[in-house]
C-alpha cells in the first residue's frame, strides 16, 4: 500500500498521550485499556462485557447485498467501538477460502482517514456476529471505501493447520500449498514500528528487509521506548482489542507491529489480523496489549498510531495466509542481544536486547541502529567489531571481528553482521546442522580515521643470491586521517633464498588478503586461488561443529599481505630461445618481402627436452615459491604490487 509521509505525525501523537504525562499522573492507573477513547469520536462504543458470535461462510452467503454490518476497533485509547458498514457480497479469489467485500459507510471513520493500517484483524459482521477481519482494502481509495473481509471459517483452520516449521521438527514430510495473493487489491498492512531508527534510515532499512515476508508490514521510524510499564493485571482480550506482536525489544530498538484481534477462544486461543505478519508459518512472537494514540490521516491510506505497554501477555504461534494464531499465558523465549559500543577511548556503553526466534535477521539490524544511534552523526570511519555467537546444539561458540572503513558505517555494519548471522540461522546457507541461537554478543569501537592503507611501493636490492637472506620493504601508503608521523609506512621482511633457487628472473609479488573486497563478496564465489592453481577442495561440513570449525579457518585478516618469490617461467631455469627473431621496421630491406605469419608448428632445437621428459637430480629440482605475510595492525591493507628481481648464480645444466 502507500508510502507515508507524516513521521512527525507520529511523534507528536505518540508525545502528547505519552510523553507528556507524569510519573504521577501514571500511577492514577494500572492499566491504560480501562481508558475509554469513545468521549473523542462519535462512533458507538462497545461494553467491554460483549462477547460476539461466530457467523460462518453457509449463512454469510444468505446476505443480502448492502446488508448492514459492523467493524469492531479501537480508534483512540484501549475503548473499543463499532463503525458502520454494509455487506457487498461473497468473492472467491482462488485462495480455498472466501473473500467478502464490503464498505466503509461510517461518516466519522471516513472523516478521521477510513480505512488504516492497524485495523486489519478488526471483526467484521453484523451486529454481535463475527464473520471474519477485515484484511484488505484499496489504495487511494475515496469514500465509501471498500475492503475486503477474511472469513471467520478459514481463520479458524489456521488454528490447527500444520506449518513447515512444525513438520521439519517432527517428520520431513512435505505440507500443503498455500496460494498467493491477487494484486488488484493490497493488504490492510501491519504497522512496524522501529524505535532507535532515524527517519532518514528508513529506506536503506526497507531494501535490506526485502523478500515476500516483509510484503505485508509497513516500517515506520518511532519514538516508543519498551513495553515496559504500567503492567498488565490480566492476560484477558476480546474480539476488537489492539495488540502488538514483537520482534525485537529492547534498550534502544523495539519493532512491533499492531494489529487488531478476530476471535478469542475458551482455550485462550485467538485469531488476528485476517493475514499474514511475516508469513512464516510456525512463529514465537511475544503479544503485547496495545493503545491506540489515534489515526494519522494520509492520502494512500491512513494508519494507526500505536503503543505497546506491560508485559507480554501471550504468544503468536502461527503465521499463515488466512490469520495468525496465538495463545494467551504462553510466553516466548527470545535471544538475548548484547551490543557493547565505544568511540574511541570513550565509556564502552551496553545496550540489552531481546529478538524473537525465527526473527534472526533483526539482530544486525539492532546492532546498526543502536550504533547508529550511539554515533549521533552521520560521517565516514573505521569500525572494529567482534560477533560472537552461542548455540543450545553445541558448546563451541564462534567468534569473527571484522573491520570496515566506510563512508556509511550504518549500512556496512548492517552486511557484515548480517553475513556472519545468516551464515548460520539461514536453512540454505546452513547445510551442515540446526543451530539455535541461545545468545549474542557484538562489541563495536568506532573510530574517525579512516584506517585504510594500499601497496604502494617495493624496494628490492639489485640481485638475489641463492643460499643467503633478502631483504625487502614493502611501503603502505595509508589515508591521511590514519598517520601522526610520516606519510607512509614502511615494514622490512626478510627472505631466506634456498640454495637450489633458480637463478635468472624471479617475480616478487606482495598482495593484501582483501584486495578483491570485504570477505563475503568473492571469497565464496570461486573455488581456486587468484594465480590460477586450484585451491585445495574442502569437504562441506557435516555438523555444527565443522561448520564453526570451517567458517573460522575461512576468516581473513584485513590487515595481512602475503609476499611470495616464485621462479618465472618452470622454475628449471631453461635459456630464452633466441632462434626467433623480431625484426624492427628499420631493418627490413626496402622491397622485401615479409612473412609475418607464424608458423604453426615453429621448429624446436634437436637436443630440446620438454619439461616433464627432464631427467630430474637433486640440482635440478622445481623450486616452490617462498612465501612469508605480515600484519598491519588497525588497518584495512588493498591492493597489490609485483615486480621483476634478479636471481644471481650459475645456470644450471640442461
Amino acid at each position: 500500500m502507500k508510502s507515508f509521509f507524516a513521521l512527525a505525525s507520529i511523534a507528536l501523537t505518540v508525545l502528547f498521550h505519552i510523553g507528556c504525562s507524569s510519573d504521577i499522573e501514571q500511577a492514577q492507573f494500572d492499566n491504560p485499556a480501562t481508558i475509554n477513547g469513545s468521549e473523542w469520536i462519535s462512533a458507538a462504543p462497545l461494553h467491554d462485557d460483549v462477547v460476539l458470535e461466530n457467523m460462518y461462510e453457509d449463512e454469510t452467503h444468505k446476505l443480502t447485498d448492502k446488508s448492514r454490518v459492523q467493524i469492531v476497533t479501537v480508534l483512540e485509547g484501549t475503548g473499543r467501538v463499532t463503525l458502520e458498514a454494509r455487506f457487498r457480497g461473497v468473492r472467491d479469489f482462488g485462495f480455498g477460502f472466501p473473500l467478502y467485500e464490503c464498505e466503509l459507510i461510517d461518516e466519522a471513520a471516513e472523516a478521521m482517514g477510513g480505512i488504516a493500517k492497524g485495523m486489519s484483524g478488526s471483526p467484521v459482521g453484523p451486529p454481535g456476529r463475527v464473520m471474519g477481519a477485515l484484511a484488505y482494502g484499496d489504495d487511494f481509495s475515496k469514500s465509501p471505501t471498500r475492503f475486503w473481509v477474511t472469513a471467520i471459517d478459514a481463520m479458524e483452520t489456521a488454528i490447527e493447520r500444520q506449518t513447515f516449521g512444525d513438520l521439519l521438527d517432527a517428520e520431513l514430510a512435505p505440507a500443503a500449498p498455500s496460494s498467493g495473493i491477487s494484486s488488484v487489491y493490497s493488504p490492510v498492512k501491519t504497522p512496524l514500528m522501529i524505535s532507535g531508527i532515524q527517519p532518514n534510515r528508513i529506506q536503506q532499512l526497507a531494501e535490506h528487509l526485502n523478500g515476500p515476508r516483509f510484503e505485508f508490514l509497513e516500517l515506520f521510524s518511532d519514538v516508543n521506548g519498551a513495553p515496559d510499564a504500567p503492567p498488565v493485571k490480566t492476560t484477558r482480550i476480546a474480539a476488537g482489542d489492539m495488540i502488538g506482536v514483537a520482534i525485537a525489544i529492547g534498550d534502544v530498538v523495539n519493532a512491533i507491529g499492531f494489529g487488531t484481534v478476530t476471535q478469542v477462544y475458551d482455550d485462550d486461543t485467538f485469531v488476528a489480523f485476517g493475514h499474514p505478519m511475516n508469513g512464516d508459518g510456525k512463529a514465537a512472537l511475544p503479544v503485547y496489549r496495545a493503545v491506540v494514540n489515534g489515526i494519522v490521516p494520509n492520502l494512500q491510506a491512513s494508519y494507526k498510531s500505536a503503543s505497546a505497554y506491560g508485559n507480554p501477555i501471550g504468544t503468536i504461534t502461527k503465521d499463515l495466509i488466512p490469520a495468525i494464531v496465538g495463545k494467551l499465558g504462553v510466553l516466548p523465549e527470545m535471544i538475548p542481544v548484547k551490543v557493547a559500543y565505544q568511540i574511541g577511548s570513550d565509556t564502552v556503553i551496553e545496550k540489552y536486547h531481546r529478538v524473537a526466534y525465527g526473527q534472526e535477521i533483526f539482530i544486525p539490524v539492532i546492532a546498526a541502529l543502536t550504533m547508529d544511534s550511539l554515533r549521533q552523526e552521520i560521517s565516514p570511519g573505521t569500525v572494529d567489531a567482534t560477533v560472537t555467537l552461542h548455540f543450545k546444539e553445541t558448546e563451541t561458540a564462534y567468534t569473527e571481528s571484522f573491520r570496515i572503513t566506510s563512508p556509511v558505517v550504518f549500512f556496512d555494519t548492517l552486511i557484515n553482521v548480517g553475513r556472519i548471522i545468516t551464515s548460520f540461522t539461514d536453512i540454505f546457507a546452513n547445510n551442515a546442522g540446526k543451530a539455535t541461537l541461545s545468545d549474542v554478543s557484538i562489541t563495536i569501537k568506532d573510530r574517525p580515521q579512516i584506517m585504510l592503507a594500499s601497496i604502494h611501493e617495493l624496494k628490492v636490492p639489485d640481485e638475489l643470491i641463492p643460499g643467503e637472506s633478502a631483504i625487502f620493504t614493502v611501503v603502505l601508503l595509508p589515508h591521511w586521517s590514519a598517520v601522526s608521523g610520516g606519510r607512509k609506512i614502511e615494514k622490512e621482511i626478510t627472505l631466506e633464498i634456498p640454495e637450489n633457487f633458480p637463478v635468472g628472473i624471479g617475480i616478487l609479488n606482495v598482495t593484501a588478503e582483501n584486495s578483491f573486497g570485504p570477505p563475503g563478496y568473492f571469497g565464496d564465489i570461486f573455488n581456486f586461488d587468484f594465480d590460477g592453481q586450484e585451491g585445495e577442495e574442502k569437504l562441506p561440513p557435516e555438523n555444527l561443529d565443522e561448520l564453526i570449525k570451517q567458517m573460522e579457518e575461512n576468516q581473513i585478516q584485513l590487515g595481512l599481505v602475503t609476499i611470495t618469490l616464485t621462479s618465472e617461467g618452470s622454475g628449471f631455469g631453461f635459456p630464452i630461445f633466441d632462434d626467433f627473431l623480431v625484426l624492427e621496421d628499420s631493418e627490413i630491406p626496402e622491397g622485401a618481402e615479409v612473412d609475418t605469419e607464424m608458423p604453426e608448428d615453429p621448429p624446436l632445437p634437436d637436443d630440446f627436452i620438454f619439461p616433464d621428459e627432464l631427467p630430474l637430480s637433486e640440482d635440478i629440482q622445481p623450486s616452490p615459491p617462498i612465501e612469508t605475510e605480515i600484519i598491519i595492525e588497525g588497518f584495512v591493507v588493498t591492493g597489490s604490487k609485483e615486480i621483476s628481481v634478479t636471481i644471481k648464480g650459475d645456470e644450471r645444466p640442461q
